[in-house]
């Protein structure tokens, strides 16, 4: 990374809040509110080509944002691999195991 990227600025911690959020949200959000995040999400992917918070930490947009942090740590991971996994594979789950939890089980989620 270069010099003038802050790795650890604001823009890190809102971006990892909002990871850990949407983590938790098959027990927080409705799975239909979370049908709509991952909309939300693809549509922004497709407007600018990444994610919004990227684009501004990284001054990039083919970059997912857990990467960096892996490839600082010695990870040897792929790029795209990395990209599908987090836009594609990650989402798929969360939705999974919100619909599992709230129609399968009937647990309704803690706030919408």
């Amino acid at each position: 990374m270069k010099n003038n990227i802050k790795l650890f600025g604001f823009i890190f911690w809102l971006h990892l809040s909002l990871n850990l959020i949407s983590c938790l949200s098959p027990f927080l959000f409705s799975w239909q509110i979370i049908i709509l995040f991952i909309l939300f999400l693809h549509i922004q992917f497709y407007l600018i080509g990444g994610c919004v918070l990227n684009k501004f930490q990284f001054k990039k947009n083919n970059i997912t944002f857990l990467f960096p942090y892996l490839k600082m740590m010695g990870f040897k991971i792929n790029l795209n691999k990395t990209k599908f996994i987090m836009r594609y594979l990650i989402p798929i789950i969360i939705f999974s195991i919100a619909f599992t939890w709230q129609i399968i089980f009937k647990k309704s989620p803690l706030l919408f």
